[in-house]
Formats: structure tokens, C-alpha cells, sequence
């Protein structure tokens, strides 16, 4: 038996050894830069479809498990942001979702039209180009024509790739600069930058009034963490009376410390802070007995005489209020006498290597949640019925855990590494179990059919990511990640989403495609079966 076919043999009665080869090989494929351009995750869609063709077939459950880790992963990534978004961007993503389904279907019809493919063929090019498998489905089940998996098996992996690619060439040919996207897509949606400035006390009559009264009545999200009083440092409590001539130091965005230079007085840029035992420290929220807890009702400035200037969350950092609750995991910045700032250590736990622990059964329970949504079909006429699938059942239900972060005494919420762990294992499973079912018929049909199927997928692969990335940078002049995570969402490209995430560290682009996902994967249904009955 020659070598090659023996391997076969190996990996077909052994997927598990099969699935760990894909990975390794896979991924160090997808390492290798060319022009500094590299394939990531989608190199293992190139092994496994070398590896399909050759006649290798992983089980699908590897396919399904793939898209259920990274799609829940994703929702609970974007959870947090995705209403500020929506209210901010909302029907500018249901135009752009439309508009790109729209355009990729006229090129998809006039394709089929000037370059002679069949009708079913034509559909199933739509759906792969788009890479969506509940339009495929839906085909399937209106025209009852088995030659539309077909057309879906030579577009879906250009579909895959030319996204993949688009997003990695794109920023690189318009050399954008990636820190001023994410500082203009924090700002935009609603998490600005926060910075700190030195203002001087000019205002006679805040003469005597409290730093307590000061903050409620200033209309500004911006808080006082500094009082240096004739080069005295002082505690910023809430009982600390203000005087005139007085240094503050206060944190907040650039426009929340502004309403505050208003009231209080002119900024001191070359002031320097004098040494004294007011003093700031990083501490982090590991104590599940204060999780959950607003900081009104924790009173640290009552209590322990500190104020907390700042909260890094997942992947943003923001000004806390009143209101504000703590979570476990929080990086939380403490400002007041040192001492104050030992005795608050062991009640916020501080324990980073308590950072590093998953709790499973919010994770499980997730997943489980997303799996039983993703299976309940939803009718839309006698006719045409759908199901949110694997896809986008997981990631509803991750979005919405991952807005509430904790529901009853239940912590949804992931640790930044394991989420981004699990993300990546279930992209690549995803990538994986398709790549491989494609890769089997893939080369049999570009030899029987021709050049033309290639040329029509690049071509309604091709000119939807450009028409779509100029409405959205040009017309409604988005930043560069809400861009390229929307143009992600509206070609239901999950590859796509996990090469940007790579590219830029930030969830911006996550929310945007999770904010068009859902309307493109609908839409979808309608417009594939629609293509190829007009035909």
C-alpha cells in the first residue's frame, strides 16, 4: 500500500490523530508571512482541504463544536458593548448588512448570467461566497436541486480566503494606524480615552464646599483623585473641603474633565505632585464577596479614606460611578495613604493567580443555553422555516451573558486568556471539519465545470468587501474596526472576524459583526433560494 494511502487509512480510523496532525501543520502554515501578510487560523483550512481531497473525513461534531466555542466567545467578548453600539450604529448596520447582500447577489446573478452557470450552481456560489450554511440550507429545501452543495462547495473556501486576505491587505495598503482607530472606536462608542490633568482652584465659591458636593453637582463623569493643598497632599474623601488656590488632580475623559476645569478652575500642566503618603496602587478583584457590589454601597472613600479613579474590564478602561459594581477580575486603580491602601488589599482578594481559574459551570451552562436556541426552529411561513444553528444560537446566547456579566450570583464572565484560548481552539476546529468537506469535492468540480465557477466566486466574493468597505469608511465614516467587523458580519464570515480580532487587539470589531450577523444570516435565507428561482 503506497505511503500516502496508508496515512489516509490512519487518519480516517483515527480522527483524533488526524485533528491534532490538521492543528499542528495547519498552524504552522498559517505562521509563515509573505509581504507580511500571513494566513493564521484559515492555514488550517488550506490543510484540511489538502487533506479532504486526499480522502480524509473528520466527523462533523468537530465542525459543530468549533463553531459553538467560537461564536459563544465571541458574544460574550462583544456582550458588554453591543447595545451602546447598536443604539449609536443601529440602522446604519441593517443598511450595510442589506447593501452588501444586495450587492453580492445583482454580481452573483449577472455572473451566472454572462458567464452561462447553471441556475442551482449560481445559488450555491451566492451562499459559499457568503459562507453561509443557513442559506445553503434553505436552498436546498425550497429548490430541491442537490447541484446547489455544489456551487456552494467551490465558492465557500474563496469565500473563506478572499475575506480572510481582504482584511489583512486592506489595512496595510491604506497604512492605517491601528491605535488611532481604537482610541476614535472607544471614544465613538461610548469608551472614550481616560486621562488625567492638574486644574488649579480658581472658583470663590467652591470655597469651603466638599469634594463629595463638587462631584454630584458637576454634572461630569470625571473624579478627583488628587488634593494638594500648599504642597500638602490630602486624601480625596467625600468629606475633604475645597479652598481656593488648591491643586486637584482629575481623571476622566477629555470632555468630562473639561466640564470640570469649568467649575473649578484653569489646568496647571507643569505642576509636579510633591512626595507624600498619598500614594496609588493596581489592585485586582479576586474576592467573589464584593463582586456584584455597587461602589455606593461598598463606601471605600467612607470607609477606607480611598477613591477609585479608574477600572480596566476586559479589554476597556473607564471612570467608575456610583453605581459602577465591581467584578471579579477588575483591575481597579486606588488612590490614598499608603497604609489605607494595605488594609483595603486582602478585602479586594488581589490574588492574580485566582485570575488564571474558569469557572466551568457558567461556561457550561452558556454553552448549553446557545445549543438548545441555536436547534428551535423558527417559522416564518408554511414554507420557509429556520433554525439560528450552531452559529448563531451560541453566539445570542454569549451576547446576552455577556452583557449582563452576572446573572443571580452566577459569573458568566471569562478570564481575558481562556476566552481567547478558547476562541482560537474553536476556530480552528470550525475551520478544520469544513475545509475538510470541501476539500473533497473541490478539485473534481473545478475540473468538470471549468474556470468559470473559480471566477464567478472571487468575483461575488471580491466586489461586496469592496462596495461594503467604502460605505462604510466613506459614506458613513466609521472607524477602521467597526469597518472591517461589520463587512465580517454582513458576509457571515466567521474567519474573517477571528483575522481582524488578530490584527487589531480590541473588541470593536467583534460588536460590529455581532450587531450585523444576525440580520445578514436572515437575509441570506430569503435572497439564495430567491436567486436561483429567478434564474
Amino acid at each position: 500500500m503506497p505511503a500516502l494511502d496508508y496515512l489516509v487509512l490512519i487518519f480516517n480510523e483515527q480522527p483524533v490523530l488526524a485533528l491534532t496532525a490538521l492543528i499542528a501543520v495547519g498552524t504552522l502554515l498559517g505562521r509563515i508571512q509573505c509581504w507580511g501578510i500571513s494566513l493564521g487560523a484559515s492555514g488550517v483550512l488550506f490543510v484540511a482541504m489538502a487533506m479532504g481531497h486526499w480522502g480524509v473525513r473528520l466527523p462533523e461534531v468537530f465542525t459543530d463544536l468549533g463553531v459553538v466555542l467560537f461564536t459563544y466567545t465571541i458574544g460574550l467578548q462583544a456582550g458588554p458593548h453591543f447595545l451602546r453600539t447598536v443604539r449609536r450604529y443601529g440602522l446604519s448596520y441593517l443598511v450595510l448588512a442589506l447593501f452588501t447582500l444586495g450587492i453580492a447577489w445583482l454580481v452573483a446573478f449577472a455572473s451566472a448570467t454572462l458567464l452561462g452557470i447553471e441556475p442551482s450552481l449560481a445559488t450555491g456560489i451566492y451562499a459559499g461566497a457568503l459562507t453561509s450554511t443557513p442559506g445553503l440550507a434553505a436552498s436546498l429545501q425550497i429548490l430541491k436541486d442537490p447541484t446547489i452543495s455544489v456551487g456552494y462547495g467551490v465558492a465557500y473556501p474563496m469565500g473563506v480566503i478572499g475575506v480572510v486576505l481582504f482584511v489583512q491587505l486592506v489595512p496595510r495598503l491604506l497604512k492605517i494606524d491601528w491605535q488611532v482607530e481604537i482610541n476614535r472606536s472607544d471614544a465613538g462608542n461610548g469608551n472614550p480615552v481616560v486621562d488625567s490633568a492638574w486644574l488649579r482652584i480658581t472658583n470663590p465659591q467652591l470655597e469651603g464646599k466638599t469634594i463629595g458636593e463638587v462631584e454630584a453637582t458637576s454634572m461630569s463623569g470625571a473624579v478627583i483623585s488628587r488634593v494638594i493643598d500648599k504642597y500638602v497632599a490630602m486624601p480625596p474623601q467625600a468629606r475633604t473641603r475645597l479652598c481656593l488656590n488648591q491643586y486637584v488632580r482629575v481623571v476622566g475623559s477629555e470632555e468630562e474633565i473639561k466640564k470640570l476645569e469649568l467649575l473649578l478652575g484653569p489646568r496647571e500642566a507643569g505642576f509636579k505632585e510633591p512626595r507624600s503618603v498619598i500614594s496609588s496602587a493596581t489592585l485586582i478583584v479576586t474576592e467573589e464577596n464584593i463582586c456584584g457590589k455597587s461602589l455606593r454601597h461598598l463606601q471605600f472613600r467612607e470607609l477606607y479614606g480611598l477613591t477609585i479613579s479608574r477600572i480596566w474590564r476586559d479589554d476597556f478602561e473607564f471612570v467608575p460611578q456610583g453605581h459602577t459594581t465591581l467584578e471579579f477580575g477588575d483591575e481597579v486603580r486606588l488612590v490614598g495613604d499608603v497604609a489605607d491602601l494595605a488594609r483595603i488589599e486582602p478585602i479586594l482578594g488581589h490574588k492574580a493567580q485566582r485570575l488564571n481559574e474558569t469557572q466551568f459551570l457558567p461556561f457550561a451552562i452558556g454553552l448549553l443555553a446557545g445549543v438548545v436556541l441555536g436547534n428551535i426552529p423558527i417559522s416564518l411561513s408554511p414554507a420557509i422555516s429556520f433554525q439560528l444553528g450552531m452559529a448563531g444560537g451560541p453566539l445570542t446566547a454569549g451576547l446576552v451573558v455577556g452583557h449582563f456579566g452576572r446573572i443571580s450570583k452566577m459569573n458568566f464572565r471569562m478570564p481575558v486568556a481562556a476566552r481567547r484560548f478558547v476562541n482560537d481552539l474553536g476556530l480552528i476546529l470550525f475551520l478544520g471539519g469544513a475545509g475538510s468537506e470541501a476539500g473533497a469535492s473541490f478539485w473534481q468540480v473545478v475540473q468538470s465545470q471549468g474556470g468559470s465557477l473559480l471566477l464567478a466566486s472571487a468575483i461575488v466574493t471580491l466586489v461586496p468587501l469592496v462596495a461594503a468597505w467604502g460605505l462604510a469608511r466613506h459614506v458613513f465614516g466609521w472607524d477602521a474596526l467597526n469597518c472591517l467587523g461589520a463587512v465580517c458580519g454582513a458576509m457571515t464570515s466567521t474567519p474573517g472576524l477571528g483575522a481582524v480580532t488578530r490584527v487589531a487587539d480590541s473588541s470593536a470589531a467583534s460588536t460590529a459583526y455581532v450587531a450585523v450577523y444576525p440580520v445578514a444570516l436572515l437575509a441570506v435565507t430569503f435572497l439564495a433560494p430567491l436567486l436561483g428561482s429567478l434564474l
